[in-house]
């Protein structure tokens, strides 16, 4: 072991020389450096490696490389004197660690991309090439690590032929990875600008007609190849081929994009007719350039809010004639129409923000007539229209949906922002409570009782009993448990907090929250009553001891600072806590109870 560190050691004799000669390093510096180093190595020739090792030794050096380079400005030596010599040492010893690391730990994919980045800067190419190679190996079912090596390939390496080669590999291995595919098809239009402009270059005003391959590409035959090959690997998916078209239209300056785009919506309409999503897509056709439009516009200087709102127009009057003549499924292509109207609300800016208001709404009536809206639609289309019409679509969604509790709760809450008379309010709680489903929602109950807690206290403490009703369904009652007596204890005596506690304690279901609720409001009164508080622990660990860290924590919290010197209390409940506790929950309380000295 110690051989091969002093033969590394003494493998970096002419780059210590060399720095010591130019200035670079002091004497000092450099001993130091040594001990540094001689350290790493041998901390990376262990029998076990270690990970960590290797990164804190290429940290290490990548930081000294810095500094050769800042030392280098510095004193004025030129970034080339004696850089063989010892800026190529450090990075030759960089990639060797990396490589070495990389070798070991071949699974690391982030070990892999920290390589291929350091060669990056270092304008290594050629080897960042062969990293990607070495780590597509291993990690070859990684879609993303192929894209971005054939991007590498092309953009950097500006070899089309390799990229393409690294494309359909990747697509031999996974055929049915989209991304893939859509890449693949970005990179061969990208392959036709190259050609284009390396004719522009070479200024060619009449073709060679002998060059019948570069005549294929700029008539985007290839492109066409990769498209029907991608869409007969991958089926019944018209939102992939629509991906298609929102690419092509990057590229409109080629003269064979148009006739492209009408062949894909072509087979859009003939092999998916019966496709509710293709036939929306079909309908979003006017608005599938949207962006660059917007792009170009803004770059202009142009207000195109007009144009796109003729588009708009155009796209609802293909999902009208759609609606009409389809063979889809209606129920579908209906809601997409409605999905379509409210992205195009969203977007919307203020200014015309009250006609698409208008448009949804007039579509939402629509479908209503025509289909049946789910209860979720029904709350989308409330939420968008103002208060007075909201109250007539929630009058017929409740119709529609009488269990819903999520309709009735909107109802409710839209009588109570609209009306301040109690009685009106009343009437329609009880009107909602008529069905089942909505009567043992704690949604509705909630909503009320935050009404009549600012309204009405007789009406809140009825409406707390009635929640604790064995007739109600026992969600009501575990979600209201806690909120009755936090509320009795902002409005009544400390004496009826405990009545009450005592009373709805013996109710089932059990709840945590009301335990530790009621055990804060003892603590927090000026005549605590300790033997009602270690009861409340006690009941609550019989139905919670098992699952909850945190109860056994407030226990042991309590007694610490209630009964400080009663130490053997204090490790019988820990030992209790020990015994009691799932695996997962005992390992975090023997955490917290270290770290707050609890025991």
């Amino acid at each position: 072991m110690a051989e091969v560190v002093q033969r590394h050691l003494e493998d970096m004799l002419t780059e210590f020389e060399q720095a010591k000669r130019i200035g670079l390093f002091t004497e000092a510096e450099i001993k130091k450096i040594v001990r540094t180093r001689r350290r790493h190595e041998y901390k990376i020739i262990r029998r076990t490696k270690e990970k960590e090792c290797y990164l804190d030794y290429i940290k290490y050096e990548t930081h000294l490389l810095k500094l050769v380079q800042l030392r280098r400005e510095k004193l004025k030596l030129g970034r080339v004197y004696k850089k063989n010599e010892i800026d190529l040492a450090i990075k030759r010893r960089i990639e060797r660690l990396f490589r070495s690391v990389c070798h070991r730990f071949k699974n690391d994919i982030q070990l892999w991309l920290t390589f291929i980045e350091f060669l990056k800067k270092q304008h290594d190419y050629s080897t960042a090439s062969s990293a990607f190679t070495s780590a597509l190996q291993t990690h070859g079912n990684k879609y993303w690590l192929w894209i971005m090596a054939a991007k590498f390939e092309f953009e950097v390496m500006v070899s089309p032929s390799s990229a393409r080669s690294l494309f359909q590999r990747a697509l031999r291995i996974m055929p049915q990875e989209k991304k893939l595919w859509i890449e693949y098809f970005k990179f061969e239009l990208l392959y036709v600008e190259l050609i284009q402009k390396r004719q522009a270059v070479l200024d060619r005003t009449t073709r060679d007609t002998s060059n019948n391959e570069e005549d294929a590409v700029l008539q985007g035959k290839i492109v066409e190849i990769v498209f029907t090959n991608a869409q007969t690997t991958i089926e019944n998916d018209p939102t992939f081929l629509c991906s298609f078209v929102q690419i092509l239209y990057e590229f409109s300056q080629f003269s064979f994009v148009e006739s492209f785009v009408d062949q894909i919506y072509f087979v859009l309409k003939e092999k998916y007719s019966s496709n509710a999503l293709a036939q929306s897509l079909i309908a979003q056709r006017p608005l599938i350039n949207e962006r660059k439009l917007l792009d170009e516009a803004a770059k202009k200087e142009q207000d195109v809010s007009f144009m796109v709102a003729v588009l708009e127009q155009q796209v609802r009057e293909n999902y009208e004639e759609l609606l009409k003549n389809t063979m889809a499924n209606k129920n579908e292509l209906w809601n997409l129409y409605l999905d379509f109207c409210i992205q195009r609300l969203s977007q919307s800016s203020d200014s015309n923000k009250i006609e698409h208001i208008s448009i949804c709404d007039q579509v939402f009536s629509s479908a209503n007539e025509h289909i049946s809206l789910t209860s979720e639609r029904y709350l989308e289309w409330v939420s968008i229209v103002d208060e007075d019409r909201a109250t007539i679509v929630l009058k017929k969604a409740t119709d529609h949906y009488p269990n819903d509790p999520s309709l009735w709760n909107k109802r409710l809450s839209l009588s109570i922002s609209q009306s301040s008379d109690s009685k009106l309010i009343k009437k329609e709680f009880k009107l909602a409570c008529q069905h089942s489903n909505v009567k043992n929602s704690p949604l509705i109950w909630n909503t009320i009782i935050d009404y009549t807690q600012e309204h009405d206290d007789k009406w809140t403490e009825e409406l707390f009993e009635q929640s604790q009703s064995e007739l109600l369904d026992l969600s009501v009652a575990l979600d209201l448990k806690s909120r009755y007596l936090q509320w009795t204890n902002q409005t009544k005596s400390i004496k009826q907090v405990r009545t009450l506690f005592d009373k709805l304690s013996s109710r089932i279901p059990a709840s945590l929250p009301f335990y530790m609720d009621y055990i804060k409001i003892e603590q927090s009164t000026s005549n605590i009553d300790y033997k009602r508080i270690k009861t409340a622990f006690e009941q609550a660990i019989i139905y919670f001891g098992k699952h909850s860290t945190d109860l056994w924590l407030a226990y042991l919290d309590h007694i610490k600072q209630h009964q400080s010197l009663d130490f053997v209390t204090i490790s019988r409940v820990h030992s209790r806590a020990l015994h009691a506790l799932e695996s997962d929950e005992l390992k975090r309380f023997n955490t917290e109870c270290a770290l707050r000295n609890l025991t």
